[in-house]
């Protein structure tokens, strides 16, 4: 299956254009959300996310600033390796930031600072923006739409994280990156059915070692009577135990139940085994004391 990050940021790039409205609320989200210093009358934004750019320069051409030069602005190392930079005039950095959080905007933010990250166990969704303000804007939507989150401060940044998978999807379909929705939960079934498998494989193990454990116990004591000449000595249903023990050392106490001439359950048998043990028990425990008296 493809990587469920080259799904996300394949269908964020490549998202449909909307009204002008939404686009510049997208904008506004990418450039809030994209770290910034100011130096003199200039706002430098910069990211090593190079798709960031490349959706912000799809969009730009459809809101009010299409008139401005975009690429003017745009400062791209050699080879495309290394930080991004958009250099904006202040006028205009505080023009296009600023605007009312809504789900085109919360699209925008995530591109510029947004993540999921898929570990071994469970996946979770990531917002690390580096000022409080936009941190309590961020959270204050979240919070108006219901979806539950957890924020801190961390190595000089806030982290905002979603871990709920209802709301993930949610926050996917909100949006508009539906296909990614869809990837994570197949991937989820996926991780789940995994999940259940192992469990029973290791419950299966866990059962087979106990019923091995247990006929080797068993084997022993019926070695025991055996060597001692004390079988025809058992009552009839002890007996048929013992012998059936005998004859299928590696017998489930189920497959000895149906084994006897007599068949019975298995808690039948595990009843009939630990009466018989217990009696063996005292048996031998009883020979042992007469041998040290002697």
């Amino acid at each position: 299956m493809e990587r469920v990050d080259t799904i996300l940021w394949d269908e964020w790039v490549n998202g449909g254009l909307s009204d002008k409205s939404k686009n510049e609320a997208e904008c506004s989200g990418i450039v809030e959300g994209i770290f910034v210093t100011r130096k003199m009358n200039y706002a430098v934004l910069a990211s090593l996310r190079l798709w960031v750019f490349r959706r912000l320069y799809a969009i730009w051409k459809h809101t009010r600033w299409s008139d401005i030069n975009f690429s003017s602005y745009m400062r791209v190392p050699e080879k495309k390796k290394g930080r991004v930079k958009l250099i904006l005039p202040s006028d205009l950095y505080e023009d296009i930031s600023g605007a009312r959080a809504s789900w085109a905007w919360l699209r925008g933010v995530f591109g510029g600072c947004g993540s999921i990250f898929w570990p071994k166990n469970g996946y979770h969704l990531v917002f690390r923006v580096k000022n409080d303000k936009l941190c309590d804007k961020l959270t204050s939507f979240l919070n108006v739409k219901g979806i539950r989150h957890t924020a801190r401060a961390h190595m000089g940044s806030y982290e905002i994280q979603v871990r709920n998978h209802d709301a993930i999807l949610t926050l996917l379909a909100g949006m508009e990156l539906m296909k990614t929705s869809l990837i994570i939960e197949e991937k989820a079934i996926i991780r789940s059915v995994k999940s259940r498998a192992n469990m029973q494989v290791n419950c299966d193990t866990s059962n087979i070692r106990r019923s091995l454990k247990a006929a080797e116990r068993q084997l022993y004591i019926s070695n025991l009577l055996l060597e001692a000449n004390l079988v025809d000595d058992l009552p009839p249903n002890l007996r048929d135990l013992v012998l059936a023990r005998l004859n299928f050392p590696s017998a489930t106490l189920r497959e000895i139940g149906q084994i006897l001439p007599k068949p019975v359950s298995k808690s039948t048998v595990e009843y009939r085994w630990n009466k018989l043990e217990t009696m063996v028990n005292g048996l031998f425990d009883n020979k042992d004391n007469n041998t040290q008296a002697n």
